[in-house]
């Protein structure tokens, strides 16, 4: 066999290992590959896809970047800027994508990316229109309507109704799916209950923080508790939810209807969404009804739109009386509706560094999605306020010169010079992380889309955070966070009032250093950190909604 048939025998061989997701073998054959053919270009590409899937990013934008320079095709530009996105280069994300559409203005998977890229950066309206563009061309792919249905989270100016009814049509892609039970079936009398939890989460991640206390904390006579994990990247936190005492599933290989089976097997009772719309979703199996009670919690902001879906938990702040915009039955917990669990050997909080410096720092950790127009012109007028004050932000896109001065161009139209913005890439190391809020006194958290983690994080490093409390949940979860620790005059209901309370507190150092000595002491003996009791009232939530109570 010559060099080429075997190269292309090869890359056949590679290919279907590949597409069989035996992804470390099909690896080490794109490798071999290359060294007989260096300019094999598909190889090349493909071995940067697994190397970016196996969080090699360097590596793999090398192999990408080779397989652009022997052939600038529209597939490799997309994903050299998946790559980018990843990493949070977003306008050399958005290069590569745009050049992608310039090439194939129909490729659908680049203006998801494109669309993703937008919105990390902080452009919720554009990110929006590509999504819209994107379903114009393909609107029955579950994941694709999803990533549009999140973005819809982001922008301030959709009301209630238009958000709901965008939801309830993503139930319409599964009307020919096979449903294993019905929702409304007599139930029989159990002693025990077997919980499923379904999520992309059980790792390093932000709703992990909220997961994890629950998981240690079931009632094992009473509750069985399998973990149906489609984690992407396993890491040390992986292999702590697996020594457990829980059953685990890993799902990432398994199509929708694997999955389902697989559910109905292991005679699930209680199926829970821990993802709702965001990446790595299994609502597809959800659709399928693999078991008789099905609940979303924790990881989105709003319905999911499943009719086979029964119930949403939440509490009485977080969703007060927003029940018509809800597929789901919302059961409310008694507040909150989340424990929070910060990390094992969290850095000492700080002394206030207003004494220090002679001006307060505010400061944002959000993710720059949830900072939209409206909130940096709020922000501005802060500032303005404040002529001594600095703004901190702190964000994976900061790690890009453009992308800081993309948002100082945004605050100087109103007035804000550079030197008042503080920028910070993220870091890996959440220690790290944490140790930001040694240099902010008081934190502002983003409105319509208020934090969760972040809101937490800083509060457990005593930095005092003012919200602005909205009509739905996304906007109203802040107010269950600082009720739980009882910062109540930190909640504010109008963008004048939120303006005026940052300015009053922001003054006032002394007040700023009392909450800091004492916010971690009374967070860790709060209703936010009971563990123990957040699980027995979900507990009681799963029994009731057992019986047929609610």
């Amino acid at each position: 066999m010559n060099k080429h048939n075997q190269t292309k025998a090869l890359f056949q061989k590679a290919l279907s290992s590949h597409q069989a997701g035996n992804v470390d073998q099909a690896k080490v054959l794109y490798e071999e590959i290359i060294q007989m053919d260096p300019d094999h270009s598909d190889a090349c590409h493909l071995l940067g896809v697994i190397q970016a899937q196996q969080g090699q990013e360097k590596e793999a934008i090398k192999n990408i970047q080779r397989a652009i320079q022997l052939s600038e095709c529209d597939i490799y530009l997309n994903s050299l800027g998946a790559v980018f996105l990843k990493q949070g280069h977003i306008q050399k994300a958005c290069s590569c994508l745009n050049k992608a559409l310039a090439q194939n203005d129909l490729y659908i998977d680049a203006y998801n990316n494109l669309g993703q890229a937008l919105l990390l950066g902080g452009e919720c309206m554009d990110a929006l229109n590509c999504f819209k563009k994107m379903l114009s061309l393909q609107n029955n792919i579950p994941q694709l309507q999803s990533n549009y249905l999140m973005c819809l989270n982001y922008v301030p100016s959709l009301n209630d109704s238009e958000i709901y009814k965008s939801h309830l049509n993503f139930n319409k892609l599964f009307d020919t799916c096979q449903s294993y039970h019905k929702k409304d079936s007599l139930r029989p009398l159990k002693k025990t209950l077997r919980i499923g939890y379904v999520s992309p989460d059980f790792s390093r991640s932000s709703v992990a923080f909220f997961v994890e206390p629950v998981l240690q904390n079931h009632n094992f006579d009473l509750f069985e508790i399998y973990c149906y994990a489609n984690v992407n990247q396993p890491d040390d936190v992986t292999q702590r939810f697996q020594s457990f005492n829980i059953q685990w599933v890993d799902t990432m290989l398994m199509t929708d209807d694997q999955m389902a089976s697989t559910i109905v097997q292991d005679k699930i009772d209680i199926l829970v969404d821990l993802c709702g719309h965001f990446s790595g979703n299994r609502l597809g199996v959800f659709a399928r009804q693999p078991a008789p009670i099905q609940v979303t919690w924790l990881g989105y902001p709003n319905t999911t739109g499943l009719s086979s879906i029964q119930y949403r938990l939440t509490d009485a702040i977080a969703d007060p009386n927003k029940d018509a915009y809800y597929s789901e039955k919302l059961i409310r917990l008694p507040s909150p509706f989340l424990c929070y669990r910060p990390i094992e050997n969290s850095p000492d909080i700080s002394p206030l560094p207003a004494l220090n410096n002679g001006f307060v720092t505010l400061g944002s950790l959000n993710n720059l999605a949830k900072i939209n127009a409206i909130t940096i012109q709020t922000w501005a007028k802060i500032l303005n306020q404040l002529p001594h004050a600095r703004l901190l932000f702190k964000g994976r896109p900061f790690i890009d010169t453009d992308t800081q001065n993309r948002f100082q161009q945004k605050f100087e139209q109103f007035g804000i010079t550079p030197d008042r913005l503080i920028f910070r890439p993220y870091e890996k190391k959440i220690t790290s992380h944490l140790m930001t809020y040694h240099d902010i006194d008081l934190a502002l958290d983003s409105f319509p889309y208020h934090g969760t983690t972040t809101t937490c994080d800083a509060l457990w490093m005593g930095v005092p955070v003012i919200i602005l409390c909205g009509n739905k949940h996304a906007s109203r979860v802040g107010a269950t966070l600082l009720s739980a620790v009882g910062l109540t005059d930190f909640i504010t209901h109008s963008i004048e009032e939120y303006i005026e309370k940052t300015i009053q507190i922001g003054q006032d150092f002394q007040l700023l250093k009392t909450v800091r000595s004492y916010l971690r002491s009374v967070m860790a003996n709060s209703p936010l950190m009971d563990a123990k009791a957040l699980t027995q009232n979900v507990e009681f939530a799963y029994q009731q909604m057992w019986s047929g109570k609610y």
